[in-house]
């Protein structure tokens, strides 16, 4: 077997014939490209993309050259069915041997002409196939890349809104760092407001303690001495008062 790469409506295609038959194979195809090429331009039957497709037209032009075969078988059957000649005709008798030649090479074209479009049509529908996928895959691609941007938005969003948490968390920490300080000194004060006024107290609280050793001192004295004395009198007056000023000292510094 032979193979031949023949031509069809700029599309080429390899066929495989019996040695020898190259040529034939060629005339067949160039008839079949031709009746395409006519089909293309005369044809307005819509295809995909608004034009006729590869396959649509290699299948219109397998029907017009089966409608040629078909006119030619019955011609071939009308001379069948012809009542025979007594006398017999040689033009008649070359005739029909032509016509039979004829036949036989209208049928061998059908049937080639059969093939390739068969073989145009498988060709036909693996592109088609090839482009299903093709456009299947892209759907594909442009799904990921849409859902790769849509995850990359949501993580950016999620890092800015990270990074806002974040500068609020460092505000809040500064503003307890600066309370603690605030506190810290508050605190400080305090402790020194409690010594200074601990100390008052220790102070007052022996002032106290003397003034009341002398208080009994002179009591104990007065008790001894003239109800009548009046220096006597005058000192217990002097001494009370003092007693008075130390315990009112003592309050504030207590109030404090």
């Amino acid at each position: 077997m032979a193979q031949v790469t023949i031509t069809v409506h700029e599309r080429p295609y390899q066929v495989v014939c019996e040695e020898g038959q190259e040529e034939h194979v060629r005339k067949l195809a160039a008839y079949i490209d031709q009746r395409v090429r006519e089909l293309a331009s005369k044809s307005g039957v819509p295809g995909p993309a608004g034009q006729v497709t590869e396959a649509r037209l290699l299948v219109m032009a397998a029907l017009l050259i089966a409608d040629e075969l078909g006119e030619t078988y019955d011609d071939l059957e009308a001379l069948r069915q012809a009542p025979p000649r007594t006398v017999a005709d040689p033009a008649s008798l070359k005739a029909a041997e032509e016509a039979r030649s004829a036949a036989s090479a209208a049928r061998a074209q059908l049937a080639e002409a059969e093939t390739a479009a068969r073989a145009a049509l498988a060709r036909a529908a693996e592109a088609e196939a090839l482009r299903t996928a093709a456009e299947s895959e892209a759907a594909q691609q442009r799904a990921a890349r849409t859902a790769v941007e849509q995850g990359t938005a949501a993580l950016e969003q999620a890092a800015r809104e990270a990074a806002g948490r974040v500068q609020s968390l460092e505000e809040q920490a500064r503003n307890a760092q600066a309370a603690a300080t605030q506190a810290e000194a508050a605190l400080r004060a305090a402790a020194r407001r409690i010594e200074d006024t601990a100390a008052a107290l220790s102070e007052a609280e022996n002032e106290r303690a003397s003034l009341r050793a002398t208080l009994a001192s002179l009591s104990t004295q007065s008790a001894n001495a003239r109800a009548g004395d009046e220096a006597l009198a005058a000192g217990l007056e002097g001494l009370a008062q003092q007693i008075e000023t130390m315990a009112a000292r003592v309050e504030r510094s207590a109030a404090r």
